[in-house]
């Protein structure tokens, strides 16, 4: 089956910001989801997040858009597998990591609006003639 790019050609920084961001997100709607569903209580409290889940997520957003990626330099394709993988052993040393509430909320608006802004940014543009419509995939 034919899948069709979410990305076009990404750069280097945004290639690197991309998983962060992703955390960062992840981390404003876990605070926003904590204060919906348990608003009684001290606003102060930690927000616990799995890191494996976290950093195993954007790890593999990582791989999955390296592609996307014009690597130039050949120290930039050592940073291709070695951030991922980065990322990967972070995730198995820590079981969780704890927030205070209010910074995750600080931190998760901002993310996300950046998430939403570099994927339109860089959303592609003329892969209509790569990517067939979903009549002409079967």
């Amino acid at each position: 089956m034919l899948l069709c790019p979410v990305l076009g050609r990404l750069t280097v920084w945004t290639w690197l910001c991309l998983p962060l961001l992703f955390l960062g997100s992840a981390a404003g709607v876990a605070a926003l989801l904590e204060l919906l569903l348990h608003p009684i209580g001290d606003a102060h409290r930690d927000l616990a997040l799995s890191t494996p889940l976290l950093l195993g997520f954007s790890a593999g957003l990582a791989l999955l858009s390296s592609g996307h990626v014009r690597w130039a330099p050949r120290w930039q394709l050592l940073l291709r597998g070695g951030y991922p993988m980065l990322m990967l052993g972070c995730a198995l040393a820590r079981d969780r990591i704890e927030l205070p509430l209010p910074a995750a909320l600080l931190i998760g608006l901002p993310a996300a609006v950046l998430l939403g802004l570099v994927l339109i940014r860089y959303r592609p543009t003329n892969d209509r003639t790569r990517c067939p419509a979903p009549a002409e995939r079967r």
